[in-house]
Parts: structure tokens; C-alpha cells; sequence
């Protein structure tokens, strides 16, 4: 949320990227490390990946913040690229009522990435558990991700951590 919501359909194009054995959910004979007809995914972009984790079942969906090279920190909530703080609007208030009926109300903010790409992302507060991350910088190969929904996102400043580019599924093309 708010990028995405509980019931949406949403559609993944898998060659955007190339593919690995991780774009397909069946075996494929692609080695580990190996994407054929690569290219490289863009800051901004939403993304369907496969967790580093083993007992991770599904795969997770959430944005590129930070490539290979970045320097990436969150101080009071707020990201922190290559040494800048990256500019947010606050925009209201956001509502959501879960599947138990508790009603969620949280900051909406339009964030602005390096090179003006805005999305949307929500917080119910600057003093959450991840809302200061030590910084990292992000290695060849690997992606730094954060969820839209910043206080309730399990993510790359979490236990996800970075993610290799072999393990990348698709972009997310459009949601319905």
C-alpha cells in the first residue's frame, strides 16, 4: 500500500529483466547466477523478487531504492541516497480497514527519487523499529528494496536484506 492493494490483480512482465531459474516456477537448466537477455532494472521501479530466504513460500513486491554503488541510510524515517536526503511532500492522511476491521490511519507522503521519479508512501510514525538504518552500501549484483507501506514492510533494512540480481522475477507492469 498505497502503491498496491489486498485483492488487485496484479501483472508481472518477466523479460524486462532477463531471466534466471528464478523467473520460472518450475526447474529450468539456468545455473545459479545466470540471467540470459539481461538488463538492468531502474531506481524506482516496482519489482517482483524471490526472498534470499529458503522457507520463504511466496515472492515479495516492493521498490528499488538503492543500485549497486548506492550508498543507502534511513535517519527519523527519512531515506538517505549517496549522502542526500531524498525530498518527501506530505500529502494527508491515509485510511486503511484491515481484514480484522481495525482501522489503520497513516502519514501519506510523495517521495522523490534521484532524477524525478514520485511515488507514493505511507507511515504511521518518523519513530518506528526501521525508521533508522545504519548505512550500507549496496554491491555489484545486489538491489536495496523498501515496501510503500514504510512502518509495515518487511524490506532490505530488515531481515530480506539486499537482494541479488539473479533472484529478480519481473516488474510489475499494472495493476487492476
Amino acid at each position: 500500500m498505497p502503491t498496491m492493494q489486498s485483492g488487485e490483480f496484479d501483472f508481472v512482465t518477466k523479460y524486462n529483466y532477463g531471466y534466471s531459474k528464478n523467473s520460472f516456477p518450475f526447474y529450468t537448466p539456468i545455473p545459479d547466477g545466470v540471467r540470459i537477455f539481461a538488463s538492468y532494472p531502474e531506481r524506482g521501479d516496482v519489482v517482483v523478487f524471490k526472498s534470499t530466504h529458503p522457507r520463504a513460500r511466496w515472492p515479495f513486491v516492493k521498490r528499488i531504492i538503492g543500485l549497486p554503488g548506492d550508498k543507502v541510510e534511513i535517519k527519523d524515517s527519512r531515506v538517505i541516497l549517496n549522502g542526500k536526503m531524498l525530498p518527501r511532500t506530505y500529502l494527508g492522511t491515509y485510511e486503511y480497514s484491515d481484514k480484522r476491521r481495525h482501522l489503520w490511519i497513516y502519514n501519506m507522503y510523495e517521495e522523490e527519487l534521484p532524477g524525478g521519479k514520485k511515488h507514493k508512501i505511507i507511515e504511521l510514525s518518523d519513530e518506528e523499529i526501521l525508521d533508522n538504518v545504519a548505512e550500507v552500501e549496496v554491491p555489484e549484483g545486489y538491489y536495496y528494496f523498501m515496501g510503500d507501506n514504510r512502518d509495515q514492510s518487511e524490506d532490505s533494512r530488515g531481515s530480506l536484506g539486499l537482494i541479488p540480481f539473479e533472484n529478480l522475477i519481473g516488474k510489475l507492469a499494472l495493476v487492476e
